[in-house]
């Protein structure tokens, strides 16, 4: 073989040699530059209107807020729960039905980095070598003291509708669970906008009491209460626009509601009052509890089904049989079959 056509073997070898390197190293930027991106894009902006910023997705998450560790298992991130506020454990609906899906809350397995339930303990907290803590907006001394320390805080709130889809989908975004929680929220208004398109024009009046016995302690408009009410397609009977306002005896008359509805009380706290002996709605026996109260968490997206649970006791076209049908189906979108029936 000649030495012209050995060189050219050669030129050609180094060539394609050349280029498989060249691919290879544009391959290799480009996988350093998406990690890169990916990493950048692990960012959501929390109540307070700051951006949190994490390298890569929380793995060791805890939860200081109570509804959000409701919301945690519907995300499906029970796995990276490692710190839950011990209220958990003492709410005797959300226990019981949180141990149905998570063995570790069954068996209190679950560290609660709190003092008495209430004020955070944070010593605890870093000792579970969190990478991200989930923190009411209020409990501003916990945020700072866990910021100072390096622990990254979405603060949060669950004020209203719009607050509690972004808060949603912003903690799942850190949790890399950001698609589920759009589908969620996607659900949750599909079904809002159901329950609207039904509305007739007799709309019932509906007062709620707070619970623990606090029958004249109420939600007025624009809160959460209110949204599940107006959902209903009922009409909230104080007219206050205010978040929590105490009233007396003669407002309810004044108000005049179809319906009581209350909240961790017994309807015998409403029957007991002789002031409201006289009340159409007590005569009527019209007082309702909202029973098992985790199904009806208002601070959560199932504002839907305190909404559902309102219908039902305002309307008597939409039955019992009716109400438990869709009630069954969106806890089983929510928690992907793992709660079961609601009368099982």
């Amino acid at each position: 073989m000649k030495f012209g056509e050995l060189f050219k073997i050669f030129f050609c070898l180094v060539f394609v040699i050349s280029v498989i390197l060249l691919v290879g190293m544009i391959a290799s930027c480009g996988r350093k530059q998406e990690k890169k991106r990916a990493a950048s894009e692990i960012s959501a902006v929390d109540k307070r209107g700051k951006t949190i910023v994490l390298k890569d997705y929380a793995e060791r998450v805890v939860v200081l807020f109570e509804p959000f560790v409701d919301q945690m298992y519907m995300l499906g991130a029970k796995d990276k729960l490692v710190g839950i506020p011990q209220q958990i454990y003492q709410n005797e609906s959300t226990y019981h039905f949180l141990s149905l899906i998570d063995k570790r809350v069954a068996e209190k397995e679950i560290a609660t980095p709190t003092f008495a339930g209430r004020s955070s303990n944070v010593e605890g907290i870093v000792s579970l070598q969190a990478d991200l803590a989930v923190v009411y907006e209020y409990d501003t001394e916990t945020i700072e003291q866990l910021e100072g320390l390096g622990i990254p805080v979405y603060a949060v709130s669950s004020a209203d509708k719009r607050q509690i889809y972004q808060e949603l989908i912003g903690i799942a975004t850190l949790l890399g669970k950001a698609d589920r929680a759009k589908d969620i929220v996607d659900y949750i208004e599909q079904q809002i906008d159901t329950m609207i398109a039904q509305h007739g024009q007799d709309r019932k009046k509906i007062y709620y009491a707070w619970s623990k016995g606090r029958i004249f302690s109420t939600s007025g408009k624009g809160t959460l209460i209110d949204l599940a009410i107006d959902i209903a397609g009922a009409t909230n009977a104080c007219p206050l626009a205010m978040d929590a306002p105490n009233v007396n005896a003669e407002s309810l008359y004044t108000w005049n509601p179809d319906i009581i509805v209350l909240w961790n009380s017994s309807v015998d706290d409403v029957y007991s009052l002789t002031e409201l002996a006289a009340l159409p709605a007590v005569r009527q026996k019209n007082v309702f509890e909202a029973t098992p109260t985790f199904y009806y968490d208002p601070h959560t997206v199932k504002f839907l089904l305190l909404a559902m649970q309102l219908k039902r006791w305002c309307y008597p076209a939409y039955t019992e049989s009716d109400f438990n049908k869709e009630c069954d189906e969106v806890l089983e979108f929510l928690y992907a079959g793992e709660l079961g029936r609601r009368d099982s």
